[in-house]
């Protein structure tokens, strides 16, 4: 389990998109309100930023609140296009960097806030079999979410459709798993520069954990677990789809 927050539009600091809130990525790290999975999201955090036609990335995997950088790091670093994520491990031995979220792969990074059931050594092979030898060639880690995040590519690749590949990961794991959560920000720059944020809610055989969206003014988005503020945000309904693009929230039914 997870928590984590994308942001889109205008360019702000990523102190100011992450931290300056009164239920900040720290609080959801250390006094989440509507994880059920967990108590803390204390197994690091990752935040990735578009810089130009790019990202950048910081991860570490010690709890957020006890990196002395974060401050200095995120009031130093604007841009348009974050997501940020607090972790809680599934499994004690699936830590570390290369396990931290998010991920990144070319111009697309991507958060997980879920976990598969029953996901082990044995099990993962029911995915890697969906994997051509490309694709199996770029984990670096252990997790069921890096690996959900590369079947993703691959089928992203393949048929050059977010929206569908989406739909196709899903089902391929649905089909091989009793349970399931599956809610996930990706972060797309494209070829002229253009940024585009998808989102799901998705669970198979478990309460999908919480996942909220607003729309501040006219010239930013949020789509974050739990509402970062007092303010009314638009509580996402289980098995949703949302596409951020061009200023405009999209959600379909998965």
């Amino acid at each position: 389990m997870c928590r984590h927050i994308g942001y889109i539009g205008r360019k702000k600091d990523l102190y100011s998109i992450l931290l300056k809130h009164k239920h900040s990525l720290i609080e959801l790290a250390y006094k989440p309100k509507h994880m059920t999975e967990a108590v803390l999201n204390a197994d690091g955090f990752g935040i990735a930023w578009k810089n130009k036609k790019s990202f950048g990335l910081y991860k570490n995997y010690l709890p957020i609140w006890n990196d002395l950088n974060l401050n200095f790091i995120t009031k130093s670093i604007s841009s348009s296009l974050v997501i940020g994520n607090v972790r809680s491990a599934t499994i004690n031995e699936n830590q570390g960097y290369f396990n931290t979220h998010p991920f990144y792969l070319k111009n697309y990074i991507f958060s997980h806030n879920g976990y598969i059931k029953d996901f082990n050594s044995v099990s993962k092979k029911r995915i890697y079999r969906y994997l051509n030898n490309k694709s199996q060639s770029l984990i670096k880690g252990n997790t069921d979410s890096e690996l959900i995040f590369i079947l993703l590519m691959q089928y992203i690749n393949d048929t050059k459709n977010v929206d569908k590949s989406i739909r196709i990961v899903i089902e391929i794991i649905t089909e091989n798993f009793s349970a399931c959560m599956l809610n996930f920000i990706l972060a797309i720059i494209d070829e002229k520069g253009k940024d585009t944020i998808f989102a799901t809610k998705f669970a198979k055989g478990l309460k999908a954990p919480s996942l909220y969206c607003k729309k501040f003014r006219s010239d930013y988005i949020f789509i974050s677990s739990e509402a970062l503020n007092d303010d009314n945000w638009i509580n996402i309904q289980d098995k949703s789809l949302i596409k951020v693009y061009n200023n405009k929230i999209t959600i379909k039914k998965i």
